[in-house]
């Protein structure tokens, strides 16, 4: 409920240093942004989970929900105000998040992969009376 207000109250101080002209063409150009970001997101998330994928089996969380965090950035582009822009601001850094494990790929087996030990075979005693059917 407060946030509009605080949009609304920042805008206006904006206003009051820069001028309305200023604030109107700067409200323009960061939705210009927005939707630029928006229209060109399509191939370059699937490229970044694809790289993703590839890096090994430990990845940040953060790189994998790269593609929402600049969606949602792109969104917060286009809605005017100053709070909005700095949260789409503090969402593309690149930020180092926890490292979650994927789901192993089976390794290739190495030379230094093999268990050696002794066994011995244990058969059943020839029993002469067993006849095969």
């Amino acid at each position: 409920m407060l946030y509009p207000f605080a949009e609304i109250a920042a805008l206006v101080t904006l206003a009051g240093h820069i001028g309305g002209g200023g604030v109107m063409l700067y409200i323009l150009l960061s939705a210009l942004l927005g939707i630029f970001m928006l229209r060109n997101q399509k191939i370059g998330a699937l490229m970044t989970l694809g790289s993703l994928m590839n890096n090994g089996p430990e990845i940040s969380l953060y790189s994998l929900l790269w593609p929402l965090r600049y969606t949602l950035a792109g969104v917060l582009f286009i809605v005017p105000g100053v709070i909005s822009e700095i949260a789409a601001i503090l969402l593309l850094l690149p930020l180092k998040g926890p490292k979650i494990a994927m789901a192993a790929r089976p390794a290739p087996v190495q030379a230094d992969d093999i268990i050696e030990g002794e066994y011995h075979r244990v058969d059943e005693p020839a029993d002469p009376n067993r006849r095969l059917h």
